[in-house]
């Protein structure tokens, strides 16, 4: 938090007519405040020190600009000098325990560099570029730039209760970010948000993000013009199960320093908290060496490490985006399907004008997921319980002989089973360590000790790390939204280098749409998708009031192994859209061939008062389904279909 008082300056000025003794050093500090307040017009200026501590803290309305290129690291370990287990907690503000950051808030470390969480707030890049520090995010695996709002999920949603009641969660109004200047490396986002209203972006270069450059849920009024998207991030050395063994480790951590003689057996072997602390403190600590060495996880060194947590893609193993616009909630669902009936779950009022992206490389790694009784295996972070590798094709942690299954474990699966066996014994828990979320078995429990010799993995496919429907990869995305104008972008050269399903599947993701049940879209691509949408109004008219997709020009779209690959999708149960002059050409190899996977422009059959204006060049052509008639009463799914608002998925 950047606080710039008169009331200071005015103390100080009848500090130094008293003091004479101190007159020299408190003009040097106030002569830095002056420089400070009014330095560009009034701008408050943010330089590299602000950040030392971790977050800056936004919460008094003003106007904000970088006076130097911000590299977030806050509290950098030298890792020449540092422990395994110091490099493991490393960037851990609750380690930490700086009293500026409340420990819901962080419980999952330093989501943002800056949280602007006050309204009527500017924000000048001027010239400058803010991106996290390689180390950061290796090791902070959810994280975005610029957080609009005080925490990154909104009250009961998300891996962990950041905030109590709505009253505790603080969303930014009125926010306007201008460049020129470089919102750079993230391990998740460029900016996040929740229930913001009056957001503007323009002028902005994103570069070197790993899952989008704006992701916005239930915005009111969202304008991002004449931005820069050059490149995506392609050099990311792990997958998501290394962020599963950063997050479980605190739990284990609390269990050894409490129970310091805990044990169980594992794969044969009777282990102790500790040991199962010291191997996976190890593998974290062997992973990140190795990639502040290398780039890269060592595999003749660290095979084990290798085997659980590299990236054979080197970009980021789920969803990406350069832009998401979504109802309320994570966009964690299938598709939109309908509209929510409370027109305050919605986004509306959305500009997205004239912007450039080229150069993205996205990869998708479904994560099958053990189910026991019914439930999705999942630890108290939410992380999925892994015992296959889809990218290999082989299992992990455990072995098949004659059809029988045997648990060996790996660093990952022995911290969660032990620590999910003790929260089933009620031995762990606080306000930090929420456990929620945690519902691993005990039949898989059993198993792992060895004294369930029949248990036979059930696996539900079509979801990531964290369970999350797969829906393949879209450049510009919006859903559930009344109101919007996709103008004048241009996307080219996209490529998808996710490979194709495995065929291990018990049934399917229940959060998929109605119409995606069984349709795995690894490689599937999109360069325009809107789903659940509508016109400014309830008119549907041509006119005005309708939404509107045009002006863009979308090229060079490439995926392998793609059942789909689209300019633009009409998904859902949307409706008053018009759609105009847009040039479509995804591989200039391709033409208009009626069964294979190319399509300028796909209109689903639930869609409706869909206008498609003849000055249009979609040069894959253009594919309209059947129509499907609206249900006379259509809310949102919710419970087997979807979750409602989106909320995640522990357990389903």
């Amino acid at each position: 938090h950047i606080i710039f008082l008169p009331t200071i300056i005015t103390y100080m000025k009848m500090m130094m007519n008293a003091l004479a003794t101190t007159t020299a050093v408190a003009a040097s500090f106030l002569a830095y405040t002056a420089q400070a307040q009014n330095n560009g017009n009034g701008a408050q200026c943010l330089y590299n020190h602000h950040f030392n501590d971790g977050t800056v803290l936004i919460n008094q309305p003003g106007s904000y600009k970088l006076c130097d290129d911000i590299i977030f690291c806050p509290h950098n370990i030298d890792v020449e000098t540092a422990s395994d287990e110091q490099i493991a907690q490393a960037f851990d503000p609750i380690e930490q325990g700086n009293p500026k950051y409340n420990n819901n808030e962080y419980a999952l470390g330093f989501f943002a560099a800056i949280a602007v969480q006050a309204d009527d707030v500017s924000l000048s890049l001027n010239g400058y570029s803010i991106a996290q520090c390689r180390e950061h995010a290796l090791m902070q695996r959810f994280f975005a730039v610029i957080e609009l709002a005080s925490a990154p999920f909104t009250p009961s949603v998300g891996p962990h209760n950041f905030v109590s009641t709505e009253s505790d969660f603080k969303a930014a109004k009125n926010f306007k970010l201008t460049g020129p200047g470089t919102i750079g490396l993230s391990s998740h986002h460029g900016i996040h948000g929740n229930e913001n209203e009056n957001v503007q972006i323009t002028g902005v270069t994103f570069k070197d993000f790993e899952v989008g450059a704006v992701s916005l849920n239930n915005v009111k009024g969202l304008e991002i013009k004449n931005c820069d998207i050059p490149n995506n991030r392609q050099d990311v050395p792990i997958l998501g199960s290394f962020s599963a063994a950063l997050k479980i480790r605190p739990y284990l951590k609390r269990l050894l320093e409490t129970i310091p003689d805990y044990s169980m057996t594992l794969g044969g072997t009777v282990k102790t908290v500790t040991d199962v602390y010291a191997t996976l403190v190890s593998h974290i600590a062997n992973v990140y060496k190795d990639v502040m060495q290398y780039g890269f996880i060592d595999q003749d060194a660290h095979p084990d490490e290798y085997q659980l947590y590299n990236n054979p893609n080197q970009v980021i193993d789920g969803p990406c985006y350069v832009f998401l616009v979504h109802g309320k909630g994570p966009a964690v669902g299938g598709f939109g399907e309908m509209q929510a009936t409370d027109i305050s779950a919605l986004s509306n009022n959305v500009d997205i004008l004239n912007n450039n992206a080229q150069n993205i490389k996205c990869f998708t790694n479904e994560v099958l997921a053990t189910v026991v009784d019914g439930f999705v295996q999942n630890d108290a972070r939410g992380a999925i319980m892994q015992f296959y590798n889809a990218l290999d094709e082989v299992y992990i942690g455990m072995v098949e002989a004659a059809g029988q299954y045997t648990y060996t474990g790996n660093a990952n699966l022995d911290a969660q089973i032990m620590v999910g066996k003790a929260l089933s014994q009620t031995l762990l828990g606080d306000n930090v360590l929420q456990t929620s979320t945690n519902s691993v078995g005990l039949p898989l429990v059993d198993w792992a000790e060895g004294n369930n010799p029949s248990f036979t993995p059930n696996f539900r496919c079509n979801g990531d790390s964290m369970h999350h429907v797969v829906k393949g990869s879209i450049m510009i995305r919006v859903e559930d939204c009344q109101g919007f104008n996709i103008r004048g972008n241009t996307i080219d050269d996209v490529e998808i280098l996710s490979k194709g399903p495995v065929e291990l599947c018990a049934d399917f993701h229940k959060g998929a749409s109605f119409l995606d049940g069984s349709d795995r879209m690894l490689a599937d691509l999109r360069g325009i998708s809107v789903a659940a949408v509508s016109a400014y109004d309830d008119s549907l008219s041509t006119g005005n009031d309708a939404s509107s997709i045009s002006h863009n020009t979308i090229t060079n779209l490439h995926s392998q192994s793609a059942n789909l690959i689209a300019g633009v999708d009409i998904q859902g149960f949307s409706e008053g859209v018009d759609i105009e002059n847009n040039y479509v050409n995804l591989d200039a190899t391709v033409g208009v061939v009626s069964d294979d996977k190319w399509v300028g422009l796909r209109i689903r059959q639930s869609a409706s008062a869909i206008f498609v204006k003849k000055n249009n060049n979609f040069v894959q052509g253009e594919i309209q389904e059947d129509r499907r008639k609206l249900p006379e009463y259509h809310p949102r799914p919710a419970g087997e279909t979807e979750w409602p608002n989106n909320g995640c998925p522990y357990g389903h």
